[in-house]
Parts: C-alpha cells; sequence; structure tokens
C-alpha cells in the first residue's frame, strides 16, 4: 500500500548523487531536502507517510487504511465536506460525533524540523485535539512543508491576512510516552494514529 518516498524525489536524489566527486573533499555537505527531512522525522516518530501522485491514489490508499478497521469504521468525523468529497468511499459522515474512530482532515504546514504537523481550527472547528478520534487521516501538498514551527505560524500569518485562525497546534506521533516535548504548541494534544497523505498537487 505505501509507495516509497523516493518515487517522489528518487530523481532529485539521483542528481545530487551525480556530481559528489565534482565536489572538494573541504567543501560543506549539501543538505537534505526538507522533504526528506520531514519525512525521516515524521515516519521515526510513528506517523504512516503515504505519497499519491493523483487524487485517485488517495482514494485507493484511505479504503486501505479503512479495510484496516472493517468493525469499527461506522462513521467518519470530518468538518469540511468538500475534502471528504475528494476520498468520497461511502462511509457515513459527521461533524459532530467526536467518538467516531476515524477523522479526516487537511493541515496547515508540514514542519521538516520536528515531523509535525499544524492544523488550526479550519481543520479541527473548536475541538481539542486531545477529544478527536484516536486515527486521523490527514490529507497535504508538496507545497506545504515548512523548515520550523515558526515558519509555519509565518504561513499561517500570511495565507489569512484579514483573520488569523485560532485553535492552532501542532500535531506529534512519539516513539515512547516518556518523550518530553515542550514545545507549547502541543500542550494539551493526546498522541495519535496518523496517516499522512500527501498529494502532488492538492489544493
Amino acid at each position: 500500500m505505501i509507495k516509497i518516498w523516493t518515487s517522489l524525489f528518487g530523481k532529485k536524489t539521483a542528481q545530487k548523487g551525480l556530481d559528489l566527486d565534482e565536489r572538494g573533499p573541504h567543501m560543506p555537505a549539501k543538505e537534505e531536502p526538507i522533504e526528506q527531512i520531514f519525512t525521516s522525522q515524521f515516519t521515526q516518530r510513528g506517523g504512516k507517510f503515504v505519497y499519491c501522485e493523483q487524487i485517485e491514489d488517495a482514494k485507493t490508499t484511505f479504503t486501505d487504511i479503512i479495510k484496516e478497521y472493517p468493525s469499527e469504521i461506522r462513521e467518519l468525523l470530518c468538518l469540511d465536506p468538500k475534502l471528504a468529497k475528494k476520498l468520497d468511499v461511502g462511509i457515513t459522515l459527521t461533524k459532530t460525533n467526536l467518538n467516531a474512530k476515524m477523522m479526516l482532515c487537511s493541515c496547515e504546514s508540514l514542519v521538516a524540523y520536528d515531523g509535525s504537523i499544524v492544523v488550526c481550527e479550519h481543520q479541527l472547528g473548536v475541538n481539542k485535539l486531545s477529544d478527536l478520534p484516536e486515527t486521523l487521516v490527514i490529507l497535504a501538498g508538496t507545497r506545504q512543508f515548512s523548515e520550523t514551527v515558526s515558519d509555519a505560524l509565518k504561513s499561517i500569518k500570511n495565507r489569512y491576512l484579514d483573520k488569523i485562525p485560532l485553535n492552532i497546534t501542532s500535531i506529534k506521533q512519539f516513539k515512547s510516552d516518556t518523550f518530553k516535548d515542550d514545545n507549547y504548541l502541543n500542550y494539551g494534544s493526546g498522541v495519535k494514529e496518523v496517516y499522512l497523505l500527501l498529494l502532488e498537487d492538492f489544493s
């Protein structure tokens, strides 16, 4: 089901490999692409990443995810009907039942520094992250990467010039509950099972 990240960036990586010998021994090492940094951090924290070239790939993947919970997924929490329509797989939609086993949403930014996903009221409404379903399926685009949380917040500010959204928070997956996170954006957030469906051209 899961497509390897290099299906998207393999050519770029290979191209960079060609000029390694041309660089002098004292030249600084080239930095990894922001996309690879994010993916590494995100998956190390336990996130499940799937690259989808087209929306049809995302529909197929979403169907496969739901099949992993054949006896549990009766309702899908989604606050954005247009988003749900993109992945229409015949599941009853709800905007209010926080006890649903799964939630579908978009996001504001994918942060490379720590592999987190920044969301706000446009995805969560007024709900706390800790009150939402245990399993989140998030759709995002390849243009949504940010190097740091600070960059992500600047992006939100620029995107919503007229009205900065409320309920901005950051979703992370931790490998263990002993991990200490001092980022105030994560205060009160619960550990979630997160599937990230990354689309090449998502809007």
